[in-house]
């Protein structure tokens, strides 16, 4: 609760008091008063006090008067009241004209009560006003609470809200995504509060009030809508009430209290939410490595637990294990936050596909199990390549490295184990070579340990016999070629994506393809070809693995 100095003076009893000096510092807050009754009393004031005096301990030394004023305008206290006709006759000037300076009110009271009187009227009415604001706290955060209790959502609790304040109410998450909102606001509007929700982010705890007060808001200078951000701090994410062009003024604390009654009924209520979340995804996820790791005895048993999460027979499908490179990215007090912030990224790639999936958290892995049937335009090429994008766009918009491995497709839910394993295999096997931001499909895992088993100096004449005819080139040609031609056969042979990958003109790609074949005499279209470079490449990672 905030009571300013010209709150107080509404009281009858200073209905005869008189500002001489610093009226200018009406608007200073005030949170207790206290009598002087020794000359020593400034060494024991605290800020936002209001004291009150006969000045009968300075009777006799009417300079102390000046010192007095000095320290309680250093001390933050928010004004001094004095019966001047008493035993100071006057007010000397240079004391009024310090109190001007600070803007530090100088209060002449009247000699109808006593100082025993102010100071009691005073502190009762400090009293009452504060029991005011606490059964109206109570009072709110009762109906917002009996809001959850009949079952309302905390879009019910928001346009409750919103008549209290006086404005427009917002709830946006820590992904900026409005969760609820009381009423339309403009689009850009919109954008600019979140943007400046995204900065409050990154402060984290470096200011201390929950009010944040932002304005002009809007992209016309002559039109401005003040936004008053309050933050949610929950265990896993934070949250940002806002109420947009309310005007809520200093004088408001009744509004504020019912915003910050919401503010805690809404809190609780996400953190309920998040905890039904969890309990729901744990118990999907025991399913889920149940199902993978082989534990169920029979297709029935799996198809009677896993309806509930999309699982039925027939089920031909593939898995797909992706892990975030780098493993500090899913460690910490934020491990839960950024989990779930990757798997809503991932679960809006699958929607994507058009095709039924199940999307589970095995520690720190990320299991897809993808619907899977030759007949549909889903082709390996095209999940790789919206795989690719997926992994692109992930690491533009926020900075996370992230590689997949590919198992087989399987047609029954018995064999679902092994195209997990494949898929883990193939990630495995990528981090083996060093790789990030890779997808690796099993096929590509069996031909690398089928290399390995044949010697080293077979392996190092099978590479130097396949790329022998480009050695009489200079160097950064020669690697230009031999890396044109590797993304070439990436892409199946497609000009347009290697020039894509690449960042050159499809025609410079067609130059260098036409050119390699030339010097190798060989013909990248050519299936038998095409498969001897591949495995040369293949060679070549093996071969810096190997040691010497």
């Amino acid at each position: 609760m905030e009571m300013k100095l010209q709150d107080l003076f509404q009281l009858p009893i200073y209905q005869n008091a008189r500002v001489i000096a610093g009226r200018s510092g009406l608007n200073r807050l005030v949170k207790s008063v206290n009598m002087m009754d020794a000359p020593d009393i400034a060494d024991y004031l605290k800020a936002d006090v209001l004291l009150l005096t006969t000045g009968y301990a300075i009777r006799d030394h009417p300079d102390e008067l000046y010192r007095l004023v000095q320290h309680m305008t250093q001390s933050g206290c928010a004004g001094l009241g004095i019966k001047t006709k008493r035993f100071l006759n006057e007010i000397p000037q240079q004391v009024l004209d310090l109190a001007d300076a600070n803007h530090f009110p100088v209060i002449e009271l009247s000699l109808d009560y006593s100082l025993g009187e102010l100071l009691h009227e005073s502190l009762s009415y400090m009293v009452e006003r504060h029991n005011e604001h606490l059964r109206y706290a109570l009072k709110t955060h009762r109906d917002f609470s009996q809001m959850v209790i009949q079952g309302q959502n905390i879009a019910s609790i928001i346009n409750a809200l919103s008549p209290l304040v006086g404005g427009t109410v917002l709830l946006i998450d820590g992904r900026l995504q409005t969760i609820a909102s009381s009423g339309a606001i403009a689009p850009l509007l919109e954008v600019q509060l979140q943007r400046v929700a995204q900065h409050l982010l990154t402060l984290k705890g470096e200011y201390s009030s929950p009010f944040i007060r932002l304005c002009p808001l809007s992209g016309d200078p002559s039109h401005y809508a003040e936004a008053l951000f309050y933050r949610i701090g929950l265990p896993q994410q934070t949250c940002f009430l806002i109420v947009v062009a309310a005007q809520l003024d200093d004088d408001a604390s009744l509004p504020k209290l019912a915003l910050e009654q919401a503010a805690n009924v809404i809190g609780f209520e996400l953190m309920k939410q998040q905890a039904v979340k969890e309990k729901s995804r744990r118990y999907k996820n025991e399913f889920c490595e149940d199902l993978v790791e082989g534990r169920f005895h029979s297709a029935a048993e799996m198809i009677h637990q896993g309806k509930r999460y999309g699982l039925q027979e027939p089920y031909p499908c593939l898995g797909i294990v992706c892990k975030v490179d780098d493993a500090a990215d899913t460690a910490g007090d934020h491990v839960y936050s950024k989990r779930d912030h990757i798997y809503g990224h991932i679960k809006r790639m699958l929607v994507q596909f058009q095709q039924p999936y199940i999307l589970f958290n095995k520690k720190d892995l990320f299991v897809i199990l993808l619907k899977w049937e030759q007949n549909l335009p889903m082709q390996e090429y095209q999940l790789s390549e919206r795989l690719l994008q997926f992994q692109e766009k992930l690491y533009q918009a926020d900075r996370i490295s992230m590689s997949f491995g590919i198992g087989n497709p399987v047609e029954h839910l018995t064999l679902i184990p092994n195209t997990y394993n494949e898929a883990l295999g193939a990630l495995t096997m990528g981090y083996k070579s060093r790789q990030t931001r890779f997808i690796q499909s099993y096929r590509a895992k069996e031909a690398v340990e089928l290399l390995k088993m044949i010697p080293r100096e077979a392996l190092q004449d099978f590479y130097e016999e396949s790329f022998h005819l480009l050695a009489d080139l200079e160097t950064r040609e020669r690697e230009e070629l031999m890396n044109t031609v590797l993304v070439y056969l990436e892409t199946h042979g497609q000009i347009a994506e290697t020039s894509k990958r690449l960042f050159v003109h499809r025609n410079t790609v067609a130059y260098r393809i036409n050119k390699f074949e030339q010097l190798t005499h060989r013909n990248l279209r050519d299936a038998n070809d095409s498969m001897r470079f591949r495995l040369a490449f293949l060679t070549d990672k093996i071969l810096r693995d190997i040691p010497q």
